[in-house]
């Protein structure tokens, strides 16, 4: 027999509502595995962070499976960023199949919201596409809260149910930029003649013991 739980009911042990749909979601295939037969190449774009400082090194690693000559567009370009390839790329065997690793340096310039890509990659007559990353720059480097695109794209969902998971789980609120402190313009000797006025202020009004 089915047991109804009130809607008012406290539960002693709740399961967070995003853990709950990605449990349900990692047994569903996704339409990007089954797209990519072992028949089909592949590729896939990671960032070692999600936030930097601008002038701050994020690398970025493209790896590229199941092709036979791949080349990656050229030169490798995004708006906002200098980029350096770090390495020539790299072939590895992994379970049974060629993976190709290709590793750069991105630089960014400014802060901002960035959303790097999507990078195309041909063999042959194939053309094929990585999935767009996002990069939070500002001038502390903390990471932004995880937006419902950028979630619905690292979990391969529709961005209505990214959104709907997102609106039901608590994320933290990043700090706000400081307010940079105007310099002193003033010169030395104002500066020298003003803290000496402090010091003989704060030696007259001393209480003493």
């Amino acid at each position: 027999m089915m047991r109804t739980i009130p809607m008012n009911s406290r539960l002693t042990h709740r399961i967070p509502y995003l853990a709950l749909v990605l449990s349900l979601l990692s047994a569903v295939p996704s339409r990007e595995a089954l797209a990519n037969s072992p028949a089909h190449p592949s590729a896939a774009a990671t960032l070692s962070r999600r936030a930097a400082r601008p002038g701050e090194c994020v690398e970025l690693v493209l790896t590229v499976r199941r092709a036979s000559s791949p080349l990656v567009e050229s030169p490798l370009e995004f708006e906002g960023f200098r980029v350096r390839r770090l390495r020539p790329p790299r072939m590895i065997r992994i379970d049974g199949e060629d993976v190709r690793l290709y590793r750069y340096s991105l630089t960014p310039l400014a802060v901002g919201e960035y959303e790097l890509g999507p990078i195309r990659i041909s063999d042959g007559a194939r053309i094929f596409v990585t999935k767009p990353l996002f990069l939070h720059v500002s001038t502390k480097g903390d990471p932004a809260p995880l937006s419902p695109k950028e979630l619905a794209l690292g979990v391969d969902i529709p961005l209505a149910l990214g959104e709907e998971v997102l609106k039901n789980t608590p994320q933290p609120t990043p700090s706000p930029e400081a307010t940079p402190k105007p310099s002193d313009t003033r010169p030395w000797t104002a500066n020298t003649l003003s803290l000496l006025r402090k010091g003989a202020e704060f030696l007259w009004n001393y209480p003493g013991k």
